[in-house]
Formats: structure tokens, C-alpha cells, sequence
């Protein structure tokens, strides 16, 4: 029995599987991708490169010819020459118009007038577009076809068409058709029938020209592309020289359009100052006398004056009044004299007060009742009375003013009354009549600004100066200048390897076949105890002789398979615990060198000097369809010796049945009955996933070799064919590369793979 009972963690790695566990740098992973698809992107590449070629010599070499137009800066009239001519840049929209305007049609017209070519020039000839070009829009027009033909067209329930799935014209933005007004216009019928003549060769034109600023300047670049260098310089010319008077007379077409429709708004503007100035004078004399508003708001501010100032009088007169009264009533009317301002009471006054100082002085001299204080005090008294007299009059004087005032205010109020009165009722008619008046100033004013811009556009136009002059002509081109042919061959090469290296990673992406001895055993998990090379040319016929003995092994890749197969058998041999065990040989599908590598063990074993015997159980020669045997086996069948020392024994030949249909007893009995004369039992086994005529053998093996192809057999295969096994209970599986391709396996592997294989061989 194996001393391993099913548990492989005590082994060592073989030098097979010596692949980093963590991944490689980078660049070498590069490089072995290189190397691995090499061939493949180099034949991409070299495709596109060809094809490239093929489309470059299928295209006619065309020539270009550039003639120049200037722009005439407006801005030079006001704007520093120093600035000018430093760069500062043109408006930009002023230069993409005056470039949209030479791409028209109307201007490709005059163009295909002015043209001097004859009729077989290639300029009117449509050329070819170059093969990928025409590819694409066939496959862009088939796509459209099938999308328009799957799409249904939307109706509304009553079956008329929606306004989304309306006609494809309309759809595409297409003008309405033209009004019948506009088909008799002599303009629109003669420019239906240049295009109707010009139409075609306008547009054959205007895909051979290339009107494009220069820099950040003045300068308009005209250049047109043909076969025929000169047709091209002729064309480039005459597009050139066309364009500064086209441009003058569109210029002056939208001056002279200006112009027109400045006189009809002139004309009917002055129609309309002249029926606003006829209504204001018509309401004048209906309304006579309407307009003396001004005169009744003066008077009657006039009036609004001298009430004020009536007021301010009584105000005046009535406070006087006031205060004499009180003065009167206070200290007497001696007192008025300091309120009023009358002359006679101020005389009277200082009369009364030099008598009172003189009889101050007599009653002082002669006494108080002296005749001569006597004397003083009846003048005194006379004096008195007349200044109360004199105040009396002042008084009344004053409130008779204030009467007086009164009575003109209330007759000021009257006349202000009557005025506003008058001034009222005249007033909708004022107003009315200012309206009118508005509005013929209006119309005046705006019949002014418009006769002076018709009269100025009129000037413009007589004044008018072209805004772009021919600045260069165009030359006749000796070299041509499409194609670029080592720019599309550098183009074609980088889209080569572009597509090259996408289908390469495409191919390692999708690459499902076992390539190293460190997928083998990720995938299945268990030892990868060996490899074998590939056999080249030979086939196993040719092969059987040399691992038989019949015949003597020559070449080196020989003599290095046989080395191979021996250390396999010296690393199973060392994993038994006793020197007897039986080993089964299978792999997933047909194909995969089993036999092979049952050879080659049983080879191996047999020149440690063992016994060995190899057991055919692969079904490839079966008998005839019979009931299996319910007997013990009796080795009937002859057992063949081979020169290399081990023996054969062909399960057909031993019983007629198929092998799946043997019992478990009856294979366990065969292979005790045999393991009495020989120390190792190799069965070659029929691949696992193919049949299960061999898997009978899998519980009577202390050993299971899975033989697997390198970069042949699927992962999916690997992994089917390791849980099938597991799916037996099948113990101590081990698992070998067959088939390998030495040169090839280093482009697969590890960085330093290739010393390993160096030291395996000098080993071996």
C-alpha cells in the first residue's frame, strides 16, 4: 500500500512546479506575452500593412492648389496700424461669415459660370471613394434600411400619420415648397434655373474646395483638390477671383434692399405727419379758444398772489387792533403811543412828559396845590383826552382796514372761482388737443430719422468699397499632396498593432487549455509530479517500438522522454511503502499520451530490474458483446515479454466482455492473482470522461496517474476528470504534463524556468 493513505501534505514540490506562488514582475510577464503571440500580432500587422498598400495603389495621387484672399479690416480707419500689424485679431465671426458665404451654393454657381474647363475634366468627374470609405457607408445605408424597416410607423387611432412619423422629409428640417406668389417672382425662376443647370457640378465643386482662415489673420486660403494639377490651379483661381465681386454685389443687393424699404417707410411716414399735423389743426379751430388754459392758470395764480396778500393785510390789521386794545385797557391810552406808530402820538407824548417833569419841578418849588401845578394839570388832563382821541381814531382807522381786506378777499375768491370754473371746462379739450400734437411730433421726429438713414444708405451705396481683395494666385503643383503615404502606412501599422494586441489579450483571455505545471495543479488541486516532452513527428506506433525494447532509441528528444518517464517512476516508487503497487494510467479524453506514459513507467520500473506487467485496459480493441465472466479469472490470454523487460497483457484477450461490465470482485481477484508474480502493476485505463471501462480499476490502484496535454486539454476537462475520480473515493492521485513543447513551455513560464530545465536535463 502507499505509505501516503491519502494525504499528500509530506511531499516536496518537484522541480516541475517551482512557479512563484506570488505574481511575476511585470515586464517579464510583458515580455513572455510577447513572446507568446509574437507570430500572431506580426501577422495582424503585417495584414494591415498589406491591405493599406493595396488601398494606397488603388488611389490616384491628387494635387492641391491654394490661392489667398485678404479681408479689408474696417477697424484700420480707427485702429493703430502698430496694432494691426502685431496680430491683434480679427473678429472672428466677420471671417467664418465672409467663409460660410464663399461655401454656398449660389457662390458654387457663379464659380462653375466662371470656370474655364473643359467638359472631360477630371474636375467634373465624381471620383471613387477610397474602399474602407465606401465599406462603412454600405454597412451604415444597410443599418438604416434595417432600422427603418423594423421601425412602425406611429398612427393615431383614426389611422392618420402622428406628427412624429410624418413624412422624412419633413422630418429632416426640409424647407416648406415655395408660395405661389414666390414661383412667379423672376428672381426665384432664375435661381431654380441655375440650379437646375449648375446644381450638380456646384456640388462636384464644393467637394474639391477648402476654404479655411490662415492663422489668426486677414488671410482666407482657397485650395482645390483634383487628379489634374492644373484643372486644380484653374479652379482655385477662379473661385478666388469670383468671390471679391460676388461679394460686392451681394453687398450692394442688400444695400439697394435697404434703400427700398427705407423709401417706403419714408413715403408713408411722411403720409402720417401729414394727417397728424392736418388733426391738430382741425381740432384747433373746432375747439377756438380751447388753448387759453396757460392764460386762466396765470390769472388765476395772479389772483391766488393778492388773496395772499388780502390776507395777510386783515392778519396785520386785526394783531394792530389787538395790541392797542390791550395796551389801552393795561396802562391807558398814553400806552398806544408805544404800539402804534403814529406821528402825533409820539408828539403828544413827549409833550405830556416834559409837562409832567415841569410840574415835578413846580410842586417842588411852589408846592403841590400851588396855582402854577394847578395850571400844569389841566393842560395835562387836555392832553390826555386828546391822546385817547387820537387813539381812538387809529383804532378804528384799523378796523376799518381790516374791513376793507375782508371784503377783497372774498372778491378775489369769487374771481379765482369763476377762473378754475372756466378753466375746468376747457380742460378735455386742452388735453385732446396736446395728444394730438404728441403724436404728429412723433411722427415727425421719426420721419426725420428715417429720411436721413435712406439718404445716408443711398451715399453708402454710391461710396461702397469692396471688403476683400485677391492676395495671391494659385500655382500649378508639381508634387502631389494626397495620399500621404507614409503617414497612412504609419497609421495602417499602429491600427495593425492596436488590433493586434486586442486580439492577443482576446486570445489569452479566452485561452481555456492547460499551459503550466502551476494551472495543473490550481485546477485539480493535487501534485504535478512530471512532465514529458513532445514526440515532434512520431506517432505512438513509431514510438512503441522504443519503449517496448524493440527497437534502440535515437535523438536526443528520445533519449530525453525515456529520462523523463524514469524519474516519474522514481518519485512514485519512493512515495509506496513497499516495493509492490499497482498504478493506474487515465486521463480525461483520448488523446492525452495515457499510453504513452504507461509505457514509459512500465519502462522505468523494469530497468530498476523489477517485475512489471502492463495491463491494457483501455477498451481500444473490444470483442464481442458478451456476458461478463462469473468465474474466477484464469490468465488464459497469453502474456507477451518485451526486450525492455516488462510484460503485456490485453484485457481484451482475457475476457470477451467489455470492461465496465466486470464485477469489482472479479477485477480485485485479477489483480491479486497477478500482483503474486510481479512487484508493479501498471494499467493503462480508458480516459476518464470517454468511458468507464477502466475506472473499474481505480479502488484496486495504490496509484492514479492523470496523464493531461499541454496546451491541449480544456481546464473544464481537467477539472471534470479530478472529480470524477474523487467522485470513486480514488486515493493518491498524481497528475503529469504530456506533450510538452520545451521551446515553447519557457514563454508560458516563470523568469529563470528556462535555468531549471537546463539543470533537470544535465540531472537526467
Amino acid at each position: 500500500m502507499n505509505r501516503q493513505s491519502g494525504a499528500f501534505g509530506f511531499l516536496v514540490d518537484d522541480p516541475v512546479d517551482f512557479r512563484p506562488r506570488e505574481g511575476g514582475s511585470g515586464l517579464s510577464e510583458i515580455l513572455l506575452f510577447l513572446r507568446r503571440r509574437w507570430l500572431m500580432m506580426a501577422a495582424v500587422v503585417a495584414a494591415m500593412m498589406v491591405g493599406a498598400g493595396f488601398m494606397l495603389v488603388t488611389i490616384k495621387p491628387s494635387y492641391t492648389a491654394t490661392a489667398e484672399l485678404t479681408l479689408i479690416d474696417p477697424r484700420q480707419g480707427t485702429t493703430p496700424i502698430a496694432d494691426l500689424l502685431t496680430g491683434v485679431p480679427l473678429s472672428r465671426q466677420l471671417v467664418e461669415q465672409e467663409i460660410t458665404t464663399m461655401r454656398s451654393k449660389a457662390f458654387m454657381i457663379e464659380v462653375v459660370k466662371s470656370v474655364d474647363l473643359p467638359p472631360d475634366s477630371p474636375i467634373w468627374q465624381a471620383e471613387l471613394d477610397p474602399l474602407p470609405v465606401r465599406l462603412v457607408r454600405d454597412l451604415k445605408a444597410a443599418i438604416t434600411r434595417l432600422v427603418q424597416q423594423d421601425t412602425p410607423a406611429a398612427t393615431a387611432p383614426d389611422g392618420t400619420a402622428l406628427d412624429g412619423a410624418a413624412d422624412p422629409a419633413a422630418q429632416a428640417g426640409d424647407a416648406p415648397p415655395p408660395t405661389p406668389e414666390a414661383l412667379q417672382d423672376p428672381a426665384f425662376e432664375l435661381l431654380a434655373e441655375d440650379l437646375r443647370q449648375h446644381g450638380p457640378a456646384a456640388d462636384l465643386i464644393a467637394g474639391r474646395l477648402q476654404i479655411a482662415q490662415r492663422g489668426n489673420g486677414f488671410v482666407i486660403a482657397v485650395s482645390a483638390q483634383s487628379t489634374d494639377p492644373v484643372a486644380a490651379a484653374k479652379l482655385a483661381n477662379a473661385t478666388a477671383g469670383a468671390y471679391p465681386g460676388f461679394s460686392l454685389g451681394i453687398k450692394g443687393e442688400a444695400i439697394e434692399e435697404q434703400v427700398q424699404l427705407l423709401s417706403d417707410r419714408v413715403e408713408a411716414l411722411g403720409a402720417d405727419v401729414q394727417r397728424a399735423e392736418t388733426a391738430v389743426v382741425d381740432y384747433g379751430e373746432s375747439v377756438m379758444g380751447a388753448d387759453d388754459g396757460e392764460r386762466l392758470s396765470q390769472q388765476i395764480a395772479e389772483l391766488n398772489r393778492r388773496l395772499i396778500d388780502a390776507e395777510a393785510d386783515i392778519l396785520r390789521a386785526e394783531a394792530q387792533h389787538a395790541k392797542v386794545l390791550e395796551a389801552v385797557s393795561r396802562d391807558g391810552p398814553v400806552a398806544a403811543a408805544a404800539v402804534l406808530t403814529s406821528p402825533i402820538l409820539g408828539q403828544l407824548r413827549a409833550e405830556l412828559s416834559r409837562l409832567r417833569i415841569e410840574r415835578s419841578r413846580a410842586g417842588a418849588q411852589f408846592g403841590a396845590d400851588s396855582p402854577q401845578v394847578g395850571a400844569i394839570d389841566a393842560v395835562i388832563a387836555r392832553l390826555d383826552e386828546e391822546i385817547g382821541l387820537e387813539t381812538n381814531r387809529i383804532v378804528a382807522q384799523l378796523d376799518s382796514e381790516a374791513r376793507v381786506a375782508r371784503s377783497i378777499a372774498a372778491s378775489i375768491d369769487a374771481e379765482i372761482a369763476a377762473l378754475e370754473t372756466q378753466l375746468s371746462a376747457s380742460t378735455r379739450s386742452m388735453v385732446e388737443l396736446g395728444n394730438l400734437r404728441r403724436i404728429a411730433d412723433a411722427n415727425r421726429v421719426a420721419y426725420e430719422q428715417f429720411l436721413r438713414l435712406a439718404t445716408e444708405s443711398a451715399q453708402y451705396k454710391a461710396l461702397q468699397q469692396p471688403t476683400i481683395r485677391l492676395l495671391s494666385y494659385a500655382e500649378v503643383p508639381q508634387n502631389p499632396s494626397a495620399p500621404r503615404y507614409l503617414v497612412l502606412l504609419a497609421g495602417a501599422g499602429l491600427a495593425g498593432l492596436a488590433l493586434a494586441v486586442g486580439l492577443a489579450l482576446a486570445a489569452e483571455a479566452m485561452n481555456n487549455r492547460v499551459v503550466t505545471a502551476g494551472q495543473l495543479r490550481g485546477l485539480s488541486g493535487l501534485p504535478v509530479i512530471g512532465s514529458f516532452g513532445r514526440l515532434g513527428a512520431l506517432s505512438r506506433r513509431r514510438i512503441e517500438p522504443v519503449l517496448t525494447g524493440a527497437a534502440a532509441p535515437r535523438g536526443r528528444a528520445q533519449h530525453r522522454l525515456l529520462a523523463e518517464g524514469q524519474q516519474v517512476a522514481t518519485f512514485l516508487s519512493s512515495s509506496f511503502d513497499r516495493a509492490r503497487a499497482t498504478i493506474c494510467v487515465t486521463s480525461a479524453v483520448a488523446g492525452e499520451g495515457r499510453s504513452v506514459t504507461a509505457l514509459l513507467l512500465a519502462r522505468a520500473f523494469a530497468r530498476k530490474g523489477e517485475s512489471v506487467l502492463l495491463i491494457e485496459a483501455d477498451g481500444s480493441t473490444p470483442g464481442p458483446a458478451v456476458p461478463p465472466p462469473e468465474a474466477d479469472p484464469e490468465l488464459s490470454a497469453p502474456i507477451v515479454a518485451t526486450r525492455a523487460g516488462f510484460d503485456r497483457l490485453a484485457l481484451s484477450e482475457l475476457v470477451s466482455a467489455d470492461a465496465s461490465a466486470l464485477s469489482e470482485r472479479w477485477k480485485a481477484t485479477l489483480i491479486e492473482n497477478l500482483a503474486r508474480d510481479y512487484q508493479y502493476i501498471v494499467i493503462d485505463a480508458a480516459p476518464a470522461l470517454a468511458s468507464s471501462g477502466g475506472l473499474g480499476f481505480v479502488n484496486e490502484a495504490d496509484a492514479i496517474v492523470v496523464a493531461t496535454r499541454w496546451n491541449a486539454t480544456a481546464r473544464q476537462a481537467v477539472e471534470g476528470c479530478v472529480q470524477r475520480l474523487r467522485d470513486l473515493h480514488a486515493k493518491n492521485i498524481y497528475m503529469v504534463l504530456t506533450m510538452v513543447n520545451r521551446r515553447a513551455e519557457r514563454k508560458y513560464e516563470y523568469r529563470g524556468f528556462a535555468r531549471t530545465l537546463k539543470t533537470r536535463r544535465v540531472a537526467a
